[in-house]
């Protein structure tokens, strides 16, 4: 006989979900350029700290669009989310753009930099539902006593 928690589980995402990926972005974007330090190759570490300030960068501003936008009534958060996003993405564009015109850019160090907050994010979520997998899995076990 065994008894079964009826419990629901926890929301994948709750609302410290977007501060931890900021700052374990933040940490995993230091640990990369510390790694490409030890290469000894400007070009790499000035690539990698380039993409990842972009898409820190690039996060930071959806979030607070997000969080702005919300306080706003429906028909001026579309026009507010739009000319956000339309700067965020100029701006970023640009510090790509002087990047690869001005700098020695290595391509592939500047997309593992750019996609440091996706690995960040997708690491998260399928960790939570690996974990909730493993705890609705488990059975809780009767102990005897003797």
């Amino acid at each position: 006989m065994s008894i079964k928690n009826k419990e629901t589980s926890p929301p994948l995402i709750d609302e410290s979900f977007p501060d931890r990926v900021i700052k374990m972005s933040i940490l995993l974007s230091l640990i990369l350029v510390g790694g490409s330090l030890s290469y000894m190759s400007l070009m790499l570490t000035v690539s990698v700290a380039t993409g990842c300030f972009v898409s820190v960068f690039l996060y930071k501003t959806l979030w607070w669009t997000i969080q702005r936008a919300t306080r706003k009534d429906r028909s001026a958060m579309k026009g507010f989310f739009l000319k956000i996003s339309i700067l965020k993405y100029f701006a970023a564009g640009l510090v790509l753009f002087f990047a690869c015109v001005f700098l020695n850019i290595n391509v592939a160090a500047m997309t593992l930099g750019l996609s440091i907050v996706v690995i960040v994010v997708v690491l998260k979520i399928v960790s939570k539902l690996l974990v909730n997998y493993l705890d609705k899995s488990i059975e809780p076990r009767i102990t005897r006593k003797y």
